[in-house]
């Protein structure tokens, strides 16, 4: 072979091992972009963002960015429709001396207590019309002598009451003005759990603050409104809500307004992470009828209701604790009407599952008086399906005095008695059977069931109780760890209790 011929095969030999150089080299880049590396982004296209000399941008970065900024943007958007309440109530010294010591009253006004005094309170609101309707919560304005809402831009405006709602605490408010920046609502049945949120309101008069979180839970009952028949099914938060927040604006990223913060959970008086707020579809629902109607027309169905945990689930025969069951059904009622019975179990409203007493409540509340709803019930063992048209919702109050009588049921924690003609006269039942409680050890199983001084014990699991002897060979043929289900006389309305019986 000539020198030349083998330099030329040579050149040719070089060229190919640099191309598949370039070949393998490619393939290998183009295998650890894809599985490993991030992708990258110019440093030149994300203003105001340098890493030194670094001249690409991880995604990931990017995208906390891209958060931080939607937060700047919903807080820019919302705030000026957030405003601070203050209001002045009058207090007089003989309500404060119920709830606290006359020594520590001197102490607090120096040594002289008034006869009445002024007290400021704070909180906040949420501007929802232009001409100046505000909505906020009861405990913010309510009993108040004078109501001063002042705008994010320092403005201040007396304010009227329009409406109170205690059942749900939502209250409106109305200041002459025009032109008001108005927040967005939402719709907080789309929540869901794991969202980011921010609370935007006054707290410890601090105006104007905002604080960041996620939707903790949903329908929660914190049991801080005392009326049975009030609503609780709160959006719960660990954005921090403190003293002042009441009435503020619990917002999702989409800048809508989803909730008006209400309450904290708290051993401090402060924000440990669990904040509660109205679930605005029940809120404007609220609210619309108290500026349109000057009061509250809500769907009323006409039963009580109690939770399934594992034990009523036992007593009920239920594969799992699953469904809320009608413990009462009132004469006369839209549920009565429609062929509702106690011991029912409902699992589900319009096709909606239902496991909570508070979750019926709420569903209820957000309807009408004449809308129809249909519900799904368990009964004996067998599913029912009953339309009912809803009522108008009625208020009232009944006190009763109790009384004490001797006699013990030590393996119940009940004493009890026989009911006679006189005894049934007094406490206005129109029966003559039935035992008499007259009084429960405090944490016996009675006690911890729900069972009251005064209550008649009517039946036990279905069994009509004649008497106090009748009562007790009846509790002692029970099955220790068993569960009972107790009907009971309270108030002149029927009440179903779960009792687990003790083991003999």
């Amino acid at each position: 072979m000539s020198k030349q011929h083998s330099l030329r095969l040579g050149v040719l030999l070089l060229f190919l091992g640099l191309l598949l150089g370039l070949i393998i080299s490619s393939g290998f880049d183009l295998t650890q972009t894809s599985l490993s590396s991030p992708p990258v982004v110019p440093v030149t296209n994300v203003p105001n963002f340098q890493l030194g000399s670094q001249k690409r941008v991880p995604q990931k970065l990017l995208d906390l960015q891209s958060t931080s900024e939607a937060f700047i943007y919903i807080a820019e958007l919302v705030v000026p429709s957030v405003v601070t309440i203050q209001s002045t109530r009058l207090i007089k010294r003989a309500d404060v001396e119920r709830f606290h010591d006359r020594d520590d009253l001197r102490r607090f006004f120096r040594f002289k207590v008034p006869k009445e005094f002024r007290q400021r309170g704070a909180g906040s609101g949420i501007i929802v019309s232009k001409d100046g309707y505000i909505l906020t919560n009861v405990h913010v304005v309510d009993k108040s002598e004078r109501i001063r809402v002042i705008l994010s831009d320092k403005r201040a405006f007396d304010a009227r009451i329009v409406g109170l709602d205690p059942l749900t605490e939502v209250a409106v408010v109305k200041i002459e003005a025009a032109d008001l920046p108005v927040v967005k609502l939402g719709d907080s049945d789309k929540t869901r759990v794991g969202e980011w949120v921010l609370a935007i309101g006054n707290p410890l008069e601090l105006q104007s603050t905002v604080t960041a979180g996620i939707i903790s839970a949903k329908e929660r009952s914190i049991d801080i409104i005392s009326d049975t028949y009030g609503v609780e099914s709160f959006l719960q938060t660990d954005a921090a809500i403190n003293p002042g927040n009441s009435g503020g604006a619990l917002v999702n990223l989409r800048g809508e307004v989803i909730g008006i913060n209400t309450a904290i959970a708290t051993e401090t008086g402060y924000s440990v992470g669990f904040g509660f707020a109205i679930p605005i579809n029940l809120a404007s629902k609220i609210m619309t009828d108290l500026i349109q109607k000057g009061r509250v027309e809500r769907g009323y169905l006409g039963i009580g209701m109690q939770d399934i945990d594992e034990k009523k689930a036992r007593a009920l025969k239920l594969d799992r604790p699953m469904g809320v069951f009608v413990s009462q059904v009132i004469k006369g009622e839209p549920a009565e009407r429609a062929g509702v019975r106690t011991k029912d179990v409902i699992l589900k409203i319009e096709g909606r599952e239902v496991n909570k007493s508070n979750q019926v409540q709420a569903i209820i509340a957000k309807r009408n008086p004449g809308d129809i709803v249909l519900l799904e019930l368990l009964r004996n063992g067998r599913k029912v399906e009953l339309r009912v048209r809803l009522g108008i919702k009625e208020t009232g109050e009944t006190n009763f005095a109790t009384k004490s009588f001797p006699k013990d049921f030590e393996n119940l924690g009940l004493t009890v008695k026989d009911l006679n003609r006189k005894m049934a006269k007094e406490l206005d039942y129109s029966g003559t059977s039935g035992a008499l409680v007259t009084d429960v050890q405090r944490w016996s199983p009675a006690s911890e069931a729900g069972i009251r001084q005064d209550d008649i014990i009517t039946e036990i699991d279905n069994k009509f109780i004649r008497n106090e002897n009748h009562l007790y060979k009846l509790v002692s043929n029970l099955e220790g760890g068993s569960v009972s289900i107790f009907t009971v006389i309270r108030f002149k309305e029927e009440v179903h209790v779960f009792v687990e019986i003790p083991q003999k």
